[in-house]
């Protein structure tokens, strides 16, 4: 029984998507990868029942989201394939010979004990070596086209899931989740597909190339699923930044504004990418995407992306208009304090003046009133100071004043335009 296995893991860099896409940052990316990923093949490691794409086809040459694919073999003899997006997520594809009458049921405690048995050391194979391919591809990108990593993405250099594609399998041993819950696909020639989280059963009939069609498609959605995820992870931690700090400065918001923004142009540029490079998939890859997006619900949390981003966005800047009010509300109480301090005196120096031993008017209060003066201030600033707990951070909302309905109609029969009469405060 063959099982094909796709590995996600993402690179502990981010490249900038405006650098590539302006003049030849992608094709100076793609050569510079190819140079220093020297141990990977393009072409004479292809297996012959077409499981690998020659990577000077011209359907993986549009691939957009593409700039590497090669072809190793570990120590171990397992042949792995590397493919590195754009969009910074890496695949691992290897292929596993199981026998006929193992049970692929995950769900069951014996029959996954059993398939990790020969899952678990490709794992930790593969675990191994990417390290050393994350450095190698770090050290190839030039410093002008990288990005700093977002401290919402999932973890990088490591293996974060595999993706099992049960090729043929009977029906009493191919993955029970994928035959009972999976989205199916009809594919070219009676081969057809079923996708389910994490697992997919293929029926080729015959078709050993439509292998290909699903090795990319499931790849193609995989790194919008990622998108999706990273954003709404982004999302929430502002949301909780934004909760926890509800004092906050307004220069803490306007950094946070700034980084939705780029969120929002980063999600946007990613987008565009991965449409274009829909536009050049083959019927069958198009296919296979759409099964898993759909069984994945990443179209529908796609859909609900840019409004939840448009929330955050009015969120940060009723936040900024009301760290401003608050500021405002201070500074007239300062106003209102630095006011009456001085009309006070204002009032006591001509009293000092009127009862100065010089106009013959009385005695010299001078000590008294500088002491009146001082008990008068500290007065004032604590009433005009003190929070008012009732009205404080409360929006007045004026109340409607309602026009009766014979004056309306009066109005509207005067004049031809329809106006709007607002009660005067």
């Amino acid at each position: 029984m063959r099982i094909v296995n796709i590995g996600t893991f993402l690179l502990p860099i981010r490249f900038s998507l405006k650098g590539m896409m302006e003049g030849d940052g992608r094709r100076r990316l793609a050569k510079a990868l190819t140079a220093h990923l020297s141990d990977f093949q393009s072409r004479a490691l292809t297996t012959g029942d077409g499981l690998f794409l020659d990577v000077q086809s011209s359907a993986h040459q549009r691939m957009e989201t593409m700039v590497f694919s090669g072809v190793t073999v570990t120590e171990a003899g397992d042949a792995v394939r590397l493919y590195v997006s754009s969009l910074a997520v890496g695949f691992v594809v290897v292929e596993m010979n199981l026998p006929d009458d193992l049970v692929l049921d995950l769900d069951d405690e014996a029959a996954c004990e059993r398939f990790k048995e020969y899952e678990g050391p490709i794992t930790e194979r593969v675990e191994a070596l990417l390290p050393a391919w994350c450095r190698q591809i770090a050290g190839a990108a030039d410093p002008g086209l990288l990005r700093p990593v977002p401290g919402s993405a999932l973890d990088q250099g490591k293996l974060l899931w595999w993706h099992r594609v049960c090729v043929d399998g009977r029906p009493d041993v191919e993955f029970p989740g994928a035959r009972w819950y999976g989205v199916p696909v009809e594919l070219v020639g009676g081969a057809e597909a079923k996708i389910a989280t994490g697992v997919t059963n293929l029926h080729s009939a015959g078709r050993t190339e439509v292998i290909n069609d699903v090795v990319e498609g499931l790849m193609i959605a995989t790194q919008e699923w990622i998108v999706v995820d990273e954003a709404k992870r982004t999302i929430a931690a502002h949301l909780l930044g934004l909760s926890e700090s509800a004092a906050g400065r307004v220069i803490t918001i306007d950094a946070q504004y700034a980084d939705v923004l780029e969120l929002t142009e980063e999600v946007t540029l990613r987008n565009l990418l991965l449409g274009q490079e829909s536009r050049y998939l083959t019927t069958p890859r198009r296919l296979i995407r759409h099964a898993a997006t759909e069984a994945w619900h990443v179209t529908a949390e796609a859909q609900e992306l840019e409004g939840r981003t448009a929330a955050l966005r009015d969120l940060f800047s009723l936040h900024r208009e009301r760290i401003f009010n608050n500021r405002d509300d201070r500074r007239n109480l300062l106003v209102f304090v630095f006011t009456a301090i001085t009309l006070i005196q204002s009032i006591l120096v001509w009293y000092d003046f009127i009862t100065s031993d010089a106009t013959g008017f009385g005695g010299e209060p001078r000590p008294a009133i500088a002491i009146v003066v001082l008990v008068l201030a500290v007065i004032t600033g604590i009433i005009a100071l003190r929070p008012d707990k009732r009205g404080r951070g409360r929006v007045k909302i004026p109340k409607p004043r309602f026009v009766p309905e014979h004056q309306v109609d009066r109005a509207a029969d005067d004049s031809p335009r329809t106006t709007v009469s607002t009660s005067k405060s």
